[in-house]
């Protein structure tokens, strides 16, 4: 689990934000918590681009979450690493997590928050 360390702290909270929300519902994800994290890996891209899949993979599952929702939030991590384009629900597609990366504290107002 060497690799969870080298994940930035906001995607760190991300992993574990949507574990905590999988929970909830018997450790499935949510299609709209599904939603959320494709419009941050649109929206947040700069956020994304070191990130190894590896790692935040390794990072969800310390967290619990179900191997099938690993497997398919990797795969859209891959996806946009690799510039595709991820279509979230219309509800979700401005959708940022708080805190964005590179934003000023006193910009965070017009971000919807990660908790």
């Amino acid at each position: 689990m060497a690799h969870t360390e080298n994940l930035p702290s906001s995607v760190a909270s991300i992993a574990e934000y949507l574990a905590m929300m999988a929970r909830g519902y018997d450790n499935h994800l949510k299609w709209n918590e599904q939603a959320k994290f494709k419009a941050d890996l649109m929206n947040a891209r700069d956020r994304w681009r070191g990130v190894a899949p590896e790692a935040f993979a390794a990072r969800l599952r310390r967290e619990g979450m179900r191997e099938e929702d690993i497997l398919e939030l990797v795969d859209w991590l891959k996806a946009a690493q690799a510039g595709r384009r991820l279509v979230p629900q219309r509800a979700y597609r401005d959708h940022i997590f708080s805190p964005p990366p590179d934003v000023p504290s006193s910009d965070l107002g017009q971000h919807s928050r990660i908790w």
